[in-house]
């Protein structure tokens, strides 16, 4: 399929947000790996549904699309724009108020691929497990068995939001 300027200039958009937000609501959401998922798996449906040719006889690949602006853009194109409004609504769009929860660290390690991640993990009872990233000082500071306090915030999808981290004050 011949595409334009304007359509690869919009697929590479999209792709640079969906990826960032995507990667923001992994790391700060509880269960946002889930939404995530989910989230591509349906944006790529719709992108199914809304690129399908009119005329079935027509190859997939024809050097003349004559569809709307909306039909011709890639499958991937709709899946990445899913990507992006929902990652931004999940990470930036929040309701309620800012609750602090003391929580105790059950694993702490690193990891190392392009870049070095400090991670350490995180499991309250009511929220379920998340793989908190943190600064590496923060993070040298911690053992597992800490006790950990993060202030979350329910976003507007009913998923908690890590909005902040700090180390719980002993009391003496």
């Amino acid at each position: 399929m011949k595409t334009d300027k304007t359509s690869q200039l919009l697929w590479f958009i999209f792709l640079i947000l969906g990826i960032w937000f995507s990667i923001e609501t992994v790391n700060r959401t509880f269960y946002g790996f889930e939404l995530v998922f989910c989230t591509a798996v349906i944006g790529l449906a719709a992108g199914f549904i809304i690129h399908k040719k009119r005329n079935t006889s027509e190859l997939w690949n024809s050097f003349v699309d004559r569809r709307s602006f909306f039909r011709s853009q890639r499958r991937t194109t709709y899946m990445f724009f899913c990507l992006a409004v929902v990652g931004f609504s999940s990470s930036y769009i929040l309701v309620g108020e800012t609750v602090s929860i003391n929580v105790e660290i059950t694993d702490k390690r690193v990891s190392k691929g392009k870049s070095t991640s400090y991670i350490l993990a995180i499991a309250p009872e009511d929220l379920g497990p998340l793989d908190l990233k943190v600064g590496e000082d923060f993070w040298i500071s911690q053992s597992a068995g800490n006790i950990l306090t993060i202030e979350v915030q329910e976003n507007i999808f009913g998923f908690y939001v890590v909005t902040d981290y700090s180390t719980a004050n002993k009391a003496n």
